[in-house]
């Protein structure tokens, strides 16, 4: 435990005692609360001046906490966390302890001996919390304070002010349940589109396979399956053969990419019949198991921000290109499904930043055209081909979106979690 003190040259003065339990603090005693007289409210008895040092210097005013044989700290209200000085003001001709305390918890977060008509300085942090002040003066009755609470400050990030405030499981269960409900759709809608690109298969239409190939592809994105939020199954749908020992020989390749490596590279639709029926299966296995999945509360906060890495990481870099060149479009596509999950938490993070959504959506509008105006004659172009001032767009607006998303995690930080 530091303590911190500092000294009045007039011996005559006590020196205040600190308790210190959440945080630093300095306590100096200064000159009486009036330059020639202090009066006792409760008494009406006039005191001569008592000598001491010049007020220490402080670097904002001291908040008042007026102590009598009446009252203690009536002005005592509302604030916020953060660095605070007190002026402790005893107007009365008795010594004693000035506390403050929890009083909930019984913890003391300060004391100060102050002595008869004088005035003391206290410096502290104070946190969150719940407080009141106890003035215990010699040969005087016991007096407390009103109960005053002690909130978040706001801080100032890349989205504006913010309030630090952990979020509770039940706090996040209608974005849960709103999360639930979205992913169940749009599973169903994947389903109906993996269908059409068998269909497209079956019927040796290679263009048409092309095209339903990309729809279903981008329907998978806006479900923001970033980081593989759907286990085994999500990298069966749509898992790259860098992560197998054997490549794209391996017979665990299956899903998304090596369908289009059948349709763009090898131009094979006897394959690609087979391997999009593999998709099928799994994307039906997934339809059907997600509605009963556990989801953690820590998940939304997480992924918000996640989709965007996964995109910067793998699409931007063209690591998961086999063939069609559509990274471009899966990075739009992952700019929708992070503004599906944006509008799902909007209603807690309104509360602790009030700008964020705002922000974001004008940098995910910035990515949007910077994505826009890469494609050649409206058809997406590979990223090895995006020329490089298009590319170092892309790059910026992508780098700014996370920036402020990567806020997301920190302010809904989750106490517990929910199913």
């Amino acid at each position: 435990m530091r303590r911190l003190y500092r000294r009045p040259v007039a011996s005559a003065l006590v020196v205040a005692t600190i308790l210190l339990i959440t945080a630093a603090l300095v306590v100096v005693i200064d000159a009486p609360s009036s330059p020639a007289t202090s009066r006792d409210p409760a008494h009406g008895t006039a005191h001569g001046p008592t000598h001491g040092p010049a007020p220490a210097r402080l670097l904002s005013s001291p908040a008042p906490v007026l102590v009598t044989t009446q009252r203690c700290a009536p002005g005592w209200s509302a604030r916020t966390a953060g660095p605070v000085v007190f002026r402790i003001d005893n107007r009365t001709s008795h010594r004693g302890e000035i506390y403050l305390f929890n009083p909930y918890s019984g913890v003391t977060v300060a004391q100060a001996a102050v002595p008869a008509d004088a005035a003391a300085t206290l410096s502290l942090r104070l946190k969150v919390g719940r407080y009141r002040w106890s003035c215990r003066l010699s040969g005087q009755r016991d007096l407390t304070s009103a109960t005053a609470t002690v909130g978040p400050a706001p801080v100032s990030g890349p989205a504006g002010p913010m309030i630090m405030v952990p979020v509770t499981s039940q706090q996040m269960a209608g974005a849960i349940a709103s999360y639930r409900a979205y992913v169940t759709h749009e599973l169903t809608l994947e389903s109906s589109q993996v269908q059409l690109l068998r269909t497209a298969i079956a019927g040796g239409q290679l263009a048409a396979a092309r095209a339903a190939w990309l729809t279903a592809h981008l329907t998978w994105h806006r479900i923001g399956g970033a980081y593989d939020a759907f286990g085994n199954l999500g990298l069966s749908i749509d898992g790259t053969a860098d992560r197998l020992q054997a490549g794209v020989l391996s017979p665990q390749f299956t899903g998304f990419h090596k369908v289009e490596m059948d349709l763009w590279q090898n131009d094979d639709l006897t394959a690609a019949a087979g391997d999009a029926g593999t998709l099928l299966t799994d994307v039906n296995e997934l339809a059907g198991q997600f509605p009963g999945e556990s989801i953690p509360a820590t998940e939304l906060p997480l992924r918000t921000h996640e989709i965007l890495e996964d995109a910067l990481r793998d699409e931007l870099s063209g690591d998961d290109d086999y063939g069609s060149g559509t990274d471009m479009a899966s990075v739009e596509a992952d700019v929708d499904g992070t503004r599906e999950l944006l509008a799902l938490l909007a209603p807690v993070l309104a509360q602790r930043a009030p700008d964020l959504e705002s922000t974001v959506a004008t940098e995910l509008d910035t990515l949007d055209a910077a994505l826009a105006a890469t494609q050649v004659n409206g058809q997406w172009v590979e990223v090895t081909d995006v020329p490089l001032t298009q590319r170092e767009q892309v790059d910026g607006a992508i780098g700014n979106a996370l920036e402020t998303l990567d806020l997301v995690p920190e302010l809904l930080r989750v106490v517990g979690s929910t199913t």
